[in-house]
């Protein structure tokens, strides 16, 4: 091959190999920098769909359990065996927020529960409860921000026939031996902040708008809210 040519055939490879230019440096650091976003944008969303999910199933669990602990106890007001002998006072309201129960397993001793909400030893509200023979109250329950409790009072005259007439707050019961049923609503909200988003609203009706004293409720740092309900039968007084 002559010797030209292949000088040439050189110089053509060589005209052809460059480098990158520092526009397509910047280009290609642009569209980096768009993926990089794009990439952590994704992992914080993720990461907070988590943390909500799980606050949600928190709240949930919480709110369960202590609904089935209350209903469980209040079912029991009242209740002795037969030939029992125990003086018993089935139900008591001190407050809107506080509930006490007793019963008598052996119809001799008394079996009490006083339930009522304040502040837990991490700061936050919680439920509490206190067994007979407890210097204190227990917290029971994190989270619990409000408690309302209202009565089911049967007010059939002349003779009641165990069916609740009309619910009331502790302070207008007129007649404590008439009170078939007991409604809770409780008020939890995460323990864990920053939850729910900026644009939502940080306050919630409760119990809900146009019941028993409903009143708007504010809850802090961004905490997510719910509301569990339940209505509890007293066996002892329903016929």
């Amino acid at each position: 091959r002559p010797m030209n040519s292949i000088r040439q055939s050189s110089s053509r490879s060589a005209q052809r190999q460059h480098g990158l230019s520092l526009v397509e440096i910047l280009v290609a650091l642009v569209i980096s920098l768009f993926l990089m976003v794009g990439v952590i944008q994704l992992f914080i969303g993720s990461k907070q769909t988590y943390r909500f999910h799980d606050a949600l199933s928190r709240v949930q669990e919480n709110g369960r359990f202590a609904l089935e602990a209350m209903a469980r106890d209040i079912r029991m007001a009242g209740y002795q065996p037969v030939g029992g002998t125990a003086t018993i006072t089935p139900i008591a309201g001190t407050g809107n927020d506080q509930i006490t129960v007793a019963w008598s397993n052996d119809g001799v001793n008394l079996v009490t529960r006083a339930y009522s909400v304040g502040t837990g030893a991490s700061g936050k509200p919680a439920l509490f409860l206190q067994r007979q023979g407890d210097a204190s109250a227990q917290e029971l329950v994190e989270g619990v921000v409000q408690m309302q409790i209202s009565y089911g009072e049967d007010t059939t005259a002349p003779d009641p026939d165990g069916v609740a007439d009309q619910y009331r707050l502790a302070g207008n019961v007129v007649d404590w031996a008439r009170v078939v049923s007991v409604r809770v609503d409780l008020l939890l909200a995460s323990v864990q902040e920053n939850i729910i988003p900026e644009y939502e609203p940080n306050t919630i009706i409760f119990p809900y708008a146009g019941s028993l004293n409903s009143a708007t409720v504010t809850v802090p740092n961004r905490r997510l809210p719910l509301i569990f309900s339940t209505t509890v039968g007293i066996r002892n007084r329903i016929h």
